[in-house]
Protein backbone atom coordinates (compact mmCIF):
# COMPACT_ATOMS: atom_id res chain seq x y z
CA UNK A 1 0.00 0.00 0.00
CA UNK A 2 3.20 2.46 0.97
CA UNK A 3 4.61 2.00 -2.77
CA UNK A 4 1.09 2.48 -4.21
CA UNK A 5 1.11 5.57 -2.47
CA UNK A 6 4.25 6.65 -3.13
CA UNK A 7 3.77 5.87 -7.13
CA UNK A 8 0.31 7.86 -6.92
CA UNK A 9 2.01 10.81 -5.03
CA UNK A 10 5.31 10.77 -7.38
CA UNK A 11 2.98 10.80 -10.46
CA UNK A 12 1.04 13.55 -9.28
CA UNK A 13 3.57 15.64 -8.32
CA UNK A 14 5.48 14.98 -11.66
CA UNK A 15 2.13 15.83 -13.84
CA UNK A 16 1.79 19.24 -11.61
CA UNK A 17 5.49 19.79 -12.43
CA UNK A 18 5.04 19.37 -16.11
CA UNK A 19 2.06 21.45 -15.75
CA UNK A 20 3.84 24.31 -14.37
CA UNK A 21 6.64 24.09 -16.59
CA UNK A 22 4.18 25.00 -19.45
CA UNK A 23 2.74 27.58 -17.70
CA UNK A 24 5.74 29.19 -17.40
CA UNK A 25 6.65 29.04 -21.73
CA UNK A 26 2.97 29.79 -22.10
CA UNK A 27 3.14 32.83 -19.92
CA UNK A 28 6.82 33.74 -21.26
CA UNK A 29 5.45 33.69 -24.81
CA UNK A 30 2.59 35.99 -23.64
CA UNK A 31 4.55 38.11 -22.16
CA UNK A 32 5.80 41.02 -24.56
CA UNK A 33 9.78 41.66 -24.35
CA UNK A 34 11.29 44.86 -25.56
CA UNK A 35 13.46 43.48 -28.24
CA UNK A 36 17.26 45.27 -27.88
CA UNK A 37 17.64 48.45 -30.46
CA UNK A 38 20.24 48.34 -33.24
CA UNK A 39 23.22 49.66 -32.22
CA UNK A 40 25.04 52.00 -34.91
CA UNK A 41 28.39 51.19 -36.96
CA UNK A 42 27.32 47.51 -36.63
CA UNK A 43 27.67 43.92 -38.38
CA UNK A 44 24.37 41.86 -39.86
CA UNK A 45 25.13 38.53 -38.81
CA UNK A 46 24.31 35.70 -41.18
CA UNK A 47 24.73 32.41 -39.90
CA UNK A 48 23.38 28.88 -39.25
CA UNK A 49 20.40 29.61 -37.54
CA UNK A 50 18.58 31.46 -40.16
CA UNK A 51 16.46 28.93 -42.10
CA UNK A 52 14.41 29.73 -45.12
CA UNK A 53 11.98 28.24 -47.16
CA UNK A 54 9.69 29.72 -50.22
CA UNK A 55 6.81 30.93 -48.34
CA UNK A 56 7.92 30.51 -44.76
CA UNK A 57 6.42 28.22 -41.94
CA UNK A 58 5.91 28.30 -38.05
CA UNK A 59 7.25 24.67 -37.30
CA UNK A 60 6.01 22.12 -35.57
CA UNK A 61 6.44 20.40 -31.90
CA UNK A 62 8.03 17.48 -33.68
CA UNK A 63 11.33 19.51 -34.10
CA UNK A 64 11.84 19.31 -29.95
CA UNK A 65 13.01 16.15 -30.77
CA UNK A 66 14.36 16.24 -34.04
CA UNK A 67 11.93 14.55 -36.20
CA UNK A 68 9.70 18.13 -37.00
CA UNK A 69 9.82 20.90 -38.51
CA UNK A 70 11.80 24.12 -37.39
CA UNK A 71 10.46 27.57 -37.90
CA UNK A 72 11.34 29.10 -41.37
CA UNK A 73 11.12 32.72 -43.17
CA UNK A 74 10.13 33.20 -46.75
CA UNK A 75 12.96 33.77 -48.50
CA UNK A 76 12.48 37.19 -49.85
CA UNK A 77 12.32 38.76 -46.76
CA UNK A 78 15.67 37.42 -46.69
CA UNK A 79 16.72 38.85 -49.89
CA UNK A 80 14.73 42.07 -48.56
CA UNK A 81 16.84 42.36 -45.54
CA UNK A 82 19.91 42.30 -47.45
CA UNK A 83 18.60 44.71 -49.96
CA UNK A 84 17.44 47.06 -47.16
CA UNK A 85 21.14 46.81 -44.76
CA UNK A 86 22.90 48.11 -48.13
CA UNK A 87 20.70 51.22 -47.54
CA UNK A 88 20.63 51.26 -43.49
CA UNK A 89 23.33 53.82 -41.94
CA UNK A 90 23.26 51.64 -38.95
CA UNK A 91 24.47 48.33 -40.87
CA UNK A 92 28.21 49.07 -41.83
CA UNK A 93 29.07 45.10 -43.28
CA UNK A 94 27.63 41.60 -43.25
CA UNK A 95 29.29 38.80 -41.51
CA UNK A 96 28.52 35.15 -43.34
CA UNK A 97 28.78 33.11 -40.35
CA UNK A 98 29.37 29.76 -41.31
CA UNK A 99 26.56 28.31 -43.22
CA UNK A 100 22.77 29.43 -43.16
CA UNK A 101 19.60 27.06 -44.48
CA UNK A 102 18.35 29.00 -47.84
CA UNK A 103 17.01 25.97 -49.62
CA UNK A 104 18.73 24.90 -52.83
CA UNK A 105 20.73 26.66 -55.62
CA UNK A 106 18.30 28.49 -56.93
CA UNK A 107 17.76 29.69 -53.86
CA UNK A 108 21.29 30.54 -52.59
CA UNK A 109 21.95 32.28 -55.82
CA UNK A 110 18.82 35.06 -54.80
CA UNK A 111 20.31 35.37 -52.28
CA UNK A 112 24.27 35.56 -53.53
CA UNK A 113 23.13 38.87 -55.95
CA UNK A 114 21.30 40.51 -53.20
CA UNK A 115 25.19 39.94 -51.38
CA UNK A 116 26.40 41.64 -54.72
CA UNK A 117 24.14 44.31 -54.56
CA UNK A 118 25.22 44.75 -50.65
CA UNK A 119 28.90 44.97 -51.68
CA UNK A 120 28.39 46.94 -54.38
CA UNK A 121 27.40 49.75 -52.32
CA UNK A 122 31.28 50.02 -50.79
CA UNK A 123 29.63 48.07 -47.67
CA UNK A 124 31.97 45.38 -46.60
CA UNK A 125 31.53 41.34 -46.18
CA UNK A 126 33.04 38.98 -44.17
CA UNK A 127 33.38 35.27 -44.15
CA UNK A 128 34.33 33.01 -41.62
CA UNK A 129 33.84 28.93 -41.25
CA UNK A 130 35.98 26.27 -40.43
CA UNK A 131 35.65 24.05 -43.64
CA UNK A 132 33.81 25.15 -46.92
CA UNK A 133 32.28 22.89 -49.40
CA UNK A 134 31.02 24.47 -52.61
CA UNK A 135 27.64 24.99 -51.66
CA UNK A 136 28.88 27.11 -48.87
CA UNK A 137 31.45 28.84 -50.85
CA UNK A 138 28.85 29.77 -52.87
CA UNK A 139 27.61 32.59 -51.16
CA UNK A 140 30.65 33.14 -49.18
CA UNK A 141 32.50 33.79 -52.24
CA UNK A 142 30.71 37.47 -52.41
CA UNK A 143 32.91 38.51 -49.64
CA UNK A 144 35.49 41.18 -49.49
CA UNK A 145 37.45 38.80 -47.01
CA UNK A 146 37.30 35.58 -46.62
CA UNK A 147 38.43 33.46 -42.81
CA UNK A 148 39.26 29.98 -42.88
CA UNK A 149 41.61 28.56 -40.09
CA UNK A 150 45.30 26.84 -41.30
CA UNK A 151 44.12 23.44 -40.97
CA UNK A 152 40.68 23.86 -42.63
CA UNK A 153 39.66 22.04 -45.13
CA UNK A 154 38.49 23.29 -48.56
CA UNK A 155 35.87 20.63 -50.22
CA UNK A 156 35.84 21.72 -53.69
CA UNK A 157 35.51 18.39 -55.84
CA UNK A 158 32.36 19.28 -57.78
CA UNK A 159 28.67 18.11 -57.89
CA UNK A 160 27.56 14.06 -57.67
CA UNK A 161 24.23 13.42 -58.52
CA UNK A 162 22.86 10.32 -56.34
CA UNK A 163 20.16 8.12 -57.30
CA UNK A 164 18.62 5.07 -55.32
CA UNK A 165 17.73 1.56 -57.38
CA UNK A 166 15.57 -0.47 -55.00
CA UNK A 167 14.32 -3.24 -57.90
CA UNK A 168 16.43 -6.03 -56.04
CA UNK A 169 15.17 -5.25 -52.46
CA UNK A 170 11.66 -5.14 -53.29
CA UNK A 171 12.41 -8.34 -55.23
CA UNK A 172 13.49 -9.89 -52.20
CA UNK A 173 10.51 -8.42 -50.21
CA UNK A 174 7.70 -10.08 -53.16
CA UNK A 175 6.81 -6.57 -54.38
CA UNK A 176 6.47 -6.12 -57.87
CA UNK A 177 6.04 -2.60 -59.44
CA UNK A 178 4.60 -2.85 -62.61
CA UNK A 179 4.59 0.77 -64.81
CA UNK A 180 3.55 2.38 -67.85
CA UNK A 181 5.67 5.43 -69.26
CA UNK A 182 5.62 7.85 -72.09
CA UNK A 183 9.49 9.27 -73.12
CA UNK A 184 12.88 7.79 -73.39
CA UNK A 185 14.12 10.02 -70.18
CA UNK A 186 10.80 9.38 -67.85
CA UNK A 187 13.36 7.45 -65.65
CA UNK A 188 11.11 7.80 -62.66
CA UNK A 189 9.83 4.20 -63.05
CA UNK A 190 13.50 2.73 -62.96
CA UNK A 191 14.43 2.71 -59.19
CA UNK A 192 11.79 0.13 -59.59
CA UNK A 193 12.39 -1.97 -62.25
CA UNK A 194 15.87 -1.75 -63.16
CA UNK A 195 19.42 -2.20 -61.15
CA UNK A 196 21.03 1.05 -62.34
CA UNK A 197 20.72 3.75 -64.32
CA UNK A 198 19.83 3.38 -68.02
CA UNK A 199 22.01 5.29 -70.62
CA UNK A 200 19.50 7.46 -71.29
CA UNK A 201 19.43 8.64 -67.88
CA UNK A 202 22.54 8.72 -67.48
CA UNK A 203 23.70 11.04 -70.20
CA UNK A 204 20.82 13.98 -68.90
CA UNK A 205 21.89 13.82 -65.53
CA UNK A 206 25.13 14.40 -66.83
CA UNK A 207 24.59 17.05 -69.09
CA UNK A 208 22.29 18.95 -66.07
CA UNK A 209 25.01 18.68 -63.62
CA UNK A 210 27.40 19.94 -66.21
CA UNK A 211 25.13 22.83 -66.59
CA UNK A 212 24.11 23.25 -62.67
CA UNK A 213 28.60 23.44 -62.11
CA UNK A 214 28.98 25.55 -64.79
CA UNK A 215 26.59 28.42 -63.28
CA UNK A 216 28.42 27.57 -60.04
CA UNK A 217 31.55 28.40 -61.60
CA UNK A 218 30.40 31.60 -63.17
CA UNK A 219 29.07 33.14 -60.21
CA UNK A 220 31.45 32.29 -57.88
CA UNK A 221 34.20 33.45 -60.68
CA UNK A 222 32.33 36.79 -60.65
CA UNK A 223 32.18 37.37 -57.66
CA UNK A 224 36.06 36.52 -56.73
CA UNK A 225 37.05 37.72 -60.39
CA UNK A 226 38.53 34.59 -61.44
CA UNK A 227 37.98 33.02 -64.82
CA UNK A 228 35.53 30.24 -64.67
CA UNK A 229 37.64 27.91 -66.74
CA UNK A 230 40.23 28.19 -63.76
CA UNK A 231 37.75 27.33 -61.23
CA UNK A 232 37.10 24.40 -63.34
CA UNK A 233 40.21 23.16 -63.78
CA UNK A 234 40.60 23.67 -60.02
CA UNK A 235 37.73 21.34 -59.37
CA UNK A 236 39.31 18.55 -61.75
CA UNK A 237 42.52 18.66 -60.56
CA UNK A 238 42.48 19.63 -57.38
CA UNK A 239 39.13 18.45 -55.43
CA UNK A 240 40.45 18.25 -51.62
CA UNK A 241 42.84 21.71 -50.88
CA UNK A 242 44.57 22.85 -47.64
CA UNK A 243 43.79 25.66 -46.45
CA UNK A 244 47.12 27.16 -47.54
CA UNK A 245 46.44 26.13 -50.87
CA UNK A 246 42.72 27.57 -51.01
CA UNK A 247 44.64 30.85 -50.07
CA UNK A 248 47.18 30.45 -52.72
CA UNK A 249 44.74 29.91 -55.28
CA UNK A 250 43.10 32.81 -54.08
CA UNK A 251 40.05 31.31 -53.11
CA UNK A 252 40.17 33.40 -49.51
CA UNK A 253 42.22 35.69 -48.59
CA UNK A 254 43.07 35.30 -44.64
CA UNK A 255 44.56 32.10 -42.88
CA UNK A 256 43.18 33.05 -39.22
CA UNK A 257 41.08 31.62 -36.52
CA UNK A 258 37.96 32.79 -34.88
CA UNK A 259 38.75 35.31 -32.87
CA UNK A 260 41.02 36.88 -35.28
CA UNK A 261 38.30 37.21 -37.49
CA UNK A 262 36.65 38.94 -34.52
CA UNK A 263 39.45 41.08 -34.07
CA UNK A 264 39.00 42.49 -38.20
CA UNK A 265 35.22 42.74 -37.29
CA UNK A 266 36.40 45.09 -34.02
CA UNK A 267 38.44 47.44 -36.26
CA UNK A 268 35.71 47.89 -39.15
CA UNK A 269 32.88 48.79 -36.74
CA UNK A 270 32.03 49.62 -33.03
CA UNK A 271 32.50 47.15 -30.28
CA UNK A 272 29.44 45.87 -28.21
CA UNK A 273 28.61 47.97 -25.84
CA UNK A 274 28.13 45.09 -22.95
CA UNK A 275 31.14 43.08 -24.56
CA UNK A 276 34.23 45.09 -25.60
CA UNK A 277 35.72 42.09 -26.90
CA UNK A 278 32.87 41.21 -29.34
CA UNK A 279 31.41 43.83 -31.93
CA UNK A 280 28.46 45.25 -32.44
CA UNK A 281 26.06 43.06 -34.44
CA UNK A 282 22.42 41.79 -35.12
CA UNK A 283 21.36 38.68 -35.71
CA UNK A 284 19.27 38.64 -39.63
CA UNK A 285 16.18 37.18 -37.42
CA UNK A 286 16.20 40.40 -35.38
CA UNK A 287 16.84 42.85 -38.13
CA UNK A 288 14.28 41.22 -40.67
CA UNK A 289 11.52 41.22 -37.07
CA UNK A 290 12.75 45.21 -36.91
CA UNK A 291 12.82 46.54 -41.21
CA UNK A 292 9.61 44.21 -41.94
CA UNK A 293 6.71 46.42 -42.77
CA UNK A 294 4.03 44.87 -44.72
CA UNK A 295 2.20 48.20 -45.37
CA UNK A 296 4.48 49.86 -47.23
CA UNK A 297 2.68 51.16 -50.72
CA UNK A 298 -0.96 50.17 -49.77
CA UNK A 299 -1.75 53.38 -51.52
CA UNK A 300 -0.58 52.11 -54.29
CA UNK A 301 -3.37 51.17 -57.14
CA UNK A 302 -1.96 48.43 -58.99
CA UNK A 303 -1.63 45.29 -56.76
CA UNK A 304 0.37 42.37 -57.79
CA UNK A 305 -0.47 38.97 -55.66
CA UNK A 306 2.41 36.53 -55.39
CA UNK A 307 1.37 32.86 -54.43
CA UNK A 308 3.47 30.06 -54.11
CA UNK A 309 3.49 26.71 -55.14
CA UNK A 310 5.77 24.73 -53.12
CA UNK A 311 6.24 21.09 -52.75
CA UNK A 312 4.35 18.00 -54.45
CA UNK A 313 1.36 17.95 -56.49
CA UNK A 314 -1.79 16.12 -54.95
CA UNK A 315 -5.50 15.55 -55.76
CA UNK A 316 -8.00 17.70 -53.63
CA UNK A 317 -6.88 19.67 -51.01
CA UNK A 318 -3.65 19.93 -48.86
CA UNK A 319 -1.96 22.27 -46.55
CA UNK A 320 1.36 20.63 -46.58
CA UNK A 321 2.01 20.17 -50.36
CA UNK A 322 0.68 21.48 -53.63
CA UNK A 323 -3.11 20.80 -53.64
CA UNK A 324 -4.85 20.63 -56.96
CA UNK A 325 -8.37 22.04 -55.54
CA UNK A 326 -6.35 24.54 -52.60
CA UNK A 327 -4.31 26.28 -55.13
CA UNK A 328 -6.62 26.46 -57.74
CA UNK A 329 -8.91 27.98 -55.43
CA UNK A 330 -6.47 30.14 -54.41
CA UNK A 331 -6.05 31.17 -58.09
CA UNK A 332 -9.42 31.60 -58.94
CA UNK A 333 -9.88 33.89 -55.46
CA UNK A 334 -7.25 36.60 -56.91
CA UNK A 335 -9.16 36.64 -60.55
CA UNK A 336 -12.34 36.95 -58.60
CA UNK A 337 -10.58 39.43 -56.68
CA UNK A 338 -10.69 43.53 -58.32
CA UNK A 339 -8.13 44.79 -56.43
CA UNK A 340 -5.50 42.25 -58.14
CA UNK A 341 -4.32 43.31 -60.75
CA UNK A 342 -1.69 40.81 -62.21
CA UNK A 343 -0.64 37.48 -60.13
CA UNK A 344 2.99 36.25 -60.08
CA UNK A 345 3.60 32.22 -59.30
CA UNK A 346 6.35 31.13 -57.62
CA UNK A 347 7.12 27.69 -58.43
CA UNK A 348 9.01 24.99 -56.30
CA UNK A 349 7.52 21.16 -57.49
CA UNK A 350 8.57 18.23 -59.11
CA UNK A 351 5.23 17.52 -59.60
CA UNK A 352 2.85 14.61 -58.89
CA UNK A 353 -0.96 13.95 -59.80
CA UNK A 354 -1.51 15.33 -63.66
CA UNK A 355 -5.04 15.43 -62.97
CA UNK A 356 -4.50 17.99 -60.14
CA UNK A 357 -1.89 19.83 -62.18
CA UNK A 358 -4.78 19.89 -64.58
CA UNK A 359 -7.00 21.81 -62.13
CA UNK A 360 -4.25 24.22 -61.54
CA UNK A 361 -3.30 25.04 -64.95
CA UNK A 362 -7.04 25.53 -65.98
CA UNK A 363 -7.11 28.27 -63.23
CA UNK A 364 -3.88 30.08 -64.70
CA UNK A 365 -5.92 30.06 -68.30
CA UNK A 366 -8.47 31.58 -66.61
CA UNK A 367 -6.31 34.53 -65.63
CA UNK A 368 -4.87 35.27 -68.75
CA UNK A 369 -8.58 35.24 -69.97
CA UNK A 370 -9.18 37.58 -66.91
CA UNK A 371 -6.64 40.00 -68.54
CA UNK A 372 -4.79 39.89 -65.26
CA UNK A 373 -1.16 39.28 -66.00
CA UNK A 374 0.20 36.23 -64.83
CA UNK A 375 4.42 35.45 -64.73
CA UNK A 376 5.61 32.71 -63.04
CA UNK A 377 8.92 32.72 -61.08
CA UNK A 378 10.79 29.23 -61.35
CA UNK A 379 12.54 27.92 -57.69
CA UNK A 380 14.95 25.08 -57.37
CA UNK A 381 12.80 22.66 -59.28
CA UNK A 382 9.59 23.19 -61.43
CA UNK A 383 10.01 20.05 -63.59
CA UNK A 384 7.00 17.84 -64.73
CA UNK A 385 3.98 18.52 -63.43
CA UNK A 386 5.59 21.90 -62.17
CA UNK A 387 6.14 22.64 -65.54
CA UNK A 388 2.57 21.54 -66.38
CA UNK A 389 0.92 24.32 -64.16
CA UNK A 390 3.60 26.93 -65.46
CA UNK A 391 3.49 26.46 -69.28
CA UNK A 392 0.50 29.20 -69.91
CA UNK A 393 1.65 31.88 -67.76
CA UNK A 394 2.54 35.28 -69.57
CA UNK A 395 6.10 34.67 -68.95
CA UNK A 396 8.33 32.71 -67.03
CA UNK A 397 11.40 33.07 -65.41
CA UNK A 398 13.83 30.74 -64.39
CA UNK A 399 17.38 30.72 -62.49
CA UNK A 400 20.36 28.85 -64.86
CA UNK A 401 20.50 26.30 -61.93
CA UNK A 402 16.75 25.62 -61.78
CA UNK A 403 15.60 22.55 -62.43
CA UNK A 404 12.67 21.83 -65.31
CA UNK A 405 11.16 20.40 -67.87
CA UNK A 406 10.37 16.93 -67.37
CA UNK A 407 7.44 16.39 -70.00
CA UNK A 408 6.46 13.47 -69.44
CA UNK A 409 3.97 11.11 -67.99
CA UNK A 410 4.51 7.76 -66.36
CA UNK A 411 2.12 5.11 -64.41
CA UNK A 412 3.24 2.68 -61.49
CA UNK A 413 1.19 -0.08 -60.45
CA UNK A 414 2.50 -2.45 -57.36
CA UNK A 415 1.63 -5.85 -57.04
CA UNK A 416 2.38 -6.95 -53.72
CA UNK A 417 0.49 -10.67 -53.84
CA UNK A 418 3.74 -12.18 -52.93
CA UNK A 419 4.08 -10.44 -50.06
CA UNK A 420 1.11 -11.71 -48.67
CA UNK A 421 1.60 -14.93 -49.95
CA UNK A 422 4.94 -15.11 -47.67
CA UNK A 423 3.43 -13.71 -44.41
CA UNK A 424 0.11 -16.10 -44.97
CA UNK A 425 -2.42 -13.24 -46.00
CA UNK A 426 -4.79 -14.25 -48.84
CA UNK A 427 -7.40 -11.60 -50.12
CA UNK A 428 -10.00 -12.89 -52.36
CA UNK A 429 -11.81 -10.56 -54.87
CA UNK A 430 -15.06 -10.27 -56.15
CA UNK A 431 -15.56 -7.82 -59.31
CA UNK A 432 -18.35 -6.94 -61.62
CA UNK A 433 -16.07 -6.29 -64.54
CA UNK A 434 -12.86 -7.56 -66.34
CA UNK A 435 -10.69 -4.28 -65.28
CA UNK A 436 -12.53 -3.73 -61.95
CA UNK A 437 -9.52 -4.41 -60.15
CA UNK A 438 -6.88 -2.49 -62.23
CA UNK A 439 -5.82 -0.41 -59.27
CA UNK A 440 -6.06 -3.40 -56.61
CA UNK A 441 -2.42 -4.23 -54.68
CA UNK A 442 -3.48 -7.53 -54.38
CA UNK A 443 -2.44 -9.16 -58.46
CA UNK A 444 -0.22 -8.71 -61.09
CA UNK A 445 -1.93 -6.91 -64.40
CA UNK A 446 -2.86 -8.43 -67.33
CA UNK A 447 -1.50 -7.36 -70.71
CA UNK A 448 -4.80 -6.46 -71.03
CA UNK A 449 -4.77 -3.92 -68.25
CA UNK A 450 -1.29 -2.82 -69.17
CA UNK A 451 -2.60 -1.84 -72.60
CA UNK A 452 -5.43 0.13 -70.66
CA UNK A 453 -2.97 1.86 -68.74
CA UNK A 454 -0.98 2.21 -71.32
CA UNK A 455 -3.35 4.22 -73.57
CA UNK A 456 -4.26 6.16 -70.17
CA UNK A 457 -1.16 7.16 -70.34
CA UNK A 458 -0.38 8.31 -73.40
CA UNK A 459 -3.60 10.91 -73.65
CA UNK A 460 -1.89 12.20 -71.04
CA UNK A 461 1.10 12.73 -72.70
CA UNK A 462 -0.36 13.55 -75.53
CA UNK A 463 -2.51 16.42 -73.45
CA UNK A 464 0.50 17.20 -72.01
CA UNK A 465 2.61 18.08 -74.58
CA UNK A 466 -0.95 20.16 -76.23
CA UNK A 467 -0.51 22.28 -73.27
CA UNK A 468 3.09 22.87 -73.46
CA UNK A 469 2.71 23.67 -77.37
CA UNK A 470 -0.21 25.90 -76.66
CA UNK A 471 1.00 27.79 -73.83
CA UNK A 472 4.45 28.48 -75.11
CA UNK A 473 3.53 28.81 -78.48
CA UNK A 474 6.03 26.22 -80.07
CA UNK A 475 5.79 23.69 -82.48
CA UNK A 476 4.21 20.15 -81.10
CA UNK A 477 6.75 17.81 -82.64
CA UNK A 478 9.36 20.11 -81.28
CA UNK A 479 8.23 20.12 -77.71
CA UNK A 480 7.91 16.43 -78.30
CA UNK A 481 11.77 16.32 -79.85
CA UNK A 482 12.69 18.00 -76.17
CA UNK A 483 10.11 16.75 -73.61
CA UNK A 484 9.88 13.01 -73.37
CA UNK A 485 10.64 13.11 -69.98
CA UNK A 486 13.92 14.65 -69.95
CA UNK A 487 15.18 17.25 -67.34
CA UNK A 488 16.85 20.69 -68.35
CA UNK A 489 18.67 23.16 -66.10
CA UNK A 490 17.28 26.98 -66.43
CA UNK A 491 19.96 28.14 -68.65
CA UNK A 492 18.92 25.33 -71.36
CA UNK A 493 15.41 26.07 -70.96
CA UNK A 494 15.62 29.25 -71.93
CA UNK A 495 17.33 28.52 -75.24
CA UNK A 496 15.03 25.81 -76.15
CA UNK A 497 11.82 28.26 -75.54
CA UNK A 498 10.41 26.56 -72.14
CA UNK A 499 11.58 29.85 -70.31
CA UNK A 500 11.46 33.69 -71.29
CA UNK A 501 14.29 34.57 -69.04
CA UNK A 502 16.75 34.04 -66.00
CA UNK A 503 16.30 35.93 -62.74
CA UNK A 504 14.82 35.56 -59.79
CA UNK A 505 11.28 36.24 -57.86
CA UNK A 506 11.75 40.30 -57.90
CA UNK A 507 12.50 39.91 -61.65
CA UNK A 508 8.94 38.34 -62.23
CA UNK A 509 7.61 40.76 -59.87
CA UNK A 510 8.97 43.74 -62.05
CA UNK A 511 7.46 41.83 -65.14
CA UNK A 512 3.85 41.95 -64.16
CA UNK A 513 4.51 45.17 -62.94
CA UNK A 514 5.43 46.52 -66.70
CA UNK A 515 2.17 44.30 -68.03
CA UNK A 516 0.20 46.81 -65.98
CA UNK A 517 1.94 49.30 -67.41
CA UNK A 518 2.71 50.36 -63.25
CA UNK A 519 5.57 52.34 -62.23
CA UNK A 520 4.33 52.08 -58.68
CA UNK A 521 2.50 48.91 -57.35
CA UNK A 522 2.19 46.93 -54.04
CA UNK A 523 3.02 43.36 -53.82
CA UNK A 524 0.30 41.21 -51.51
CA UNK A 525 2.29 37.94 -50.77
CA UNK A 526 0.10 34.79 -50.19
CA UNK A 527 2.27 33.77 -46.92
CA UNK A 528 0.98 31.32 -44.60
CA UNK A 529 -0.48 32.89 -41.63
CA UNK A 530 -0.30 31.18 -38.05
CA UNK A 531 -2.90 30.58 -36.06
CA UNK A 532 -2.77 31.18 -31.96
CA UNK A 533 -1.27 28.00 -31.46
CA UNK A 534 1.45 27.86 -35.05
CA UNK A 535 2.68 31.28 -33.13
CA UNK A 536 3.23 29.61 -30.06
CA UNK A 537 5.06 27.06 -31.53
CA UNK A 538 7.52 29.15 -33.78
CA UNK A 539 7.80 31.20 -30.70
CA UNK A 540 8.55 28.01 -28.84
CA UNK A 541 11.65 26.87 -30.76
CA UNK A 542 12.64 29.89 -31.67
CA UNK A 543 16.40 30.84 -30.98
CA UNK A 544 18.07 34.21 -29.77
CA UNK A 545 20.35 34.83 -32.79
CA UNK A 546 23.38 35.10 -31.37
CA UNK A 547 27.41 34.32 -33.16
CA UNK A 548 28.39 30.94 -33.90
CA UNK A 549 25.31 29.67 -31.96
CA UNK A 550 24.65 25.93 -32.60
CA UNK A 551 20.55 25.81 -32.97
CA UNK A 552 19.92 22.71 -30.39
CA UNK A 553 18.68 19.60 -31.63
CA UNK A 554 17.71 16.73 -28.91
CA UNK A 555 18.42 13.78 -31.35
CA UNK A 556 17.27 10.76 -29.70
CA UNK A 557 14.93 10.14 -32.66
CA UNK A 558 16.44 11.67 -34.97
CA UNK A 559 17.24 10.15 -38.46
CA UNK A 560 20.75 10.04 -38.93
CA UNK A 561 21.71 13.06 -41.57
CA UNK A 562 23.58 10.45 -43.68
CA UNK A 563 20.39 8.02 -43.80
CA UNK A 564 18.06 11.02 -44.36
CA UNK A 565 17.93 10.94 -48.65
CA UNK A 566 16.76 6.89 -47.76
CA UNK A 567 14.54 7.67 -45.43
CA UNK A 568 13.13 10.04 -47.62
CA UNK A 569 12.76 7.46 -50.54
CA UNK A 570 11.29 5.01 -48.40
CA UNK A 571 8.75 7.41 -47.39
CA UNK A 572 7.84 8.09 -51.03
CA UNK A 573 7.92 4.34 -51.97
CA UNK A 574 5.32 4.33 -49.28
CA UNK A 575 2.80 6.85 -50.99
CA UNK A 576 3.19 5.16 -54.33
CA UNK A 577 2.57 1.53 -52.79
CA UNK A 578 -0.62 3.65 -51.19
CA UNK A 579 -1.66 5.10 -54.39
CA UNK A 580 -0.84 3.53 -57.19
CA UNK A 581 -1.72 5.35 -60.51
CA UNK A 582 -0.46 8.30 -63.48
CA UNK A 583 1.99 10.97 -62.11
CA UNK A 584 3.57 13.71 -64.24
CA UNK A 585 6.36 13.90 -62.04
CA UNK A 586 10.12 14.30 -61.59
CA UNK A 587 12.04 11.58 -62.24
CA UNK A 588 13.51 10.74 -59.06
CA UNK A 589 14.43 12.61 -56.09
CA UNK A 590 17.95 13.77 -57.35
CA UNK A 591 20.39 14.66 -54.42
CA UNK A 592 22.87 16.88 -55.91
CA UNK A 593 25.88 17.18 -53.48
Amino acid sequence: MKEFLRSTFASILGTLCAVFVLMFVVSGYFVEEIPPSIPESCVLVIDDTVFATEGGSFGDLGALVGRGEYPSVPLRRVVDAIDHAAEDGRIDAILLLNSASLGGRAAAREVQQALMRFRATDKKIIAYAPDYDMRSYYLASVADDIFMPPLGVFDMKGFAAEMMFYAGAMEKLGVEMQVTRVGKYKSAVEPFILPQASEANLDQIDQLLTSVQRSWTTDVGEARNIEADELQKMIGEGGIYSAQQAFDQGLINHLGYYDQMIHHLIKLVDTDEHNTDTFAQVGLNRYMEETYDDSEGHSHHTRIAVIYAEGEIYDGYDDVNIGGDSLGLELRQVRLDPEIDAVVLRVNSPGGSATASEVILREMQLLREAEKPVIVSMGDVAASGGYWISCHADKIVAQPNTITGSIGVFGMFPNIKKLMDEVGVHVDTIATGPFATWMSLYHQKTPEELAVMQTYVDVIYEGFLDRVAGGRGLDREAVHEIAQGRVWSGTAALELGLVDRLGGLQDAITLAADACNAAHYFVDYHEAEADSFEAFTAQLLSHEQEPVAQLPRLGGLAVPKTLQPLWEEMQRVGTILQKPGVYASLPYRLEIR
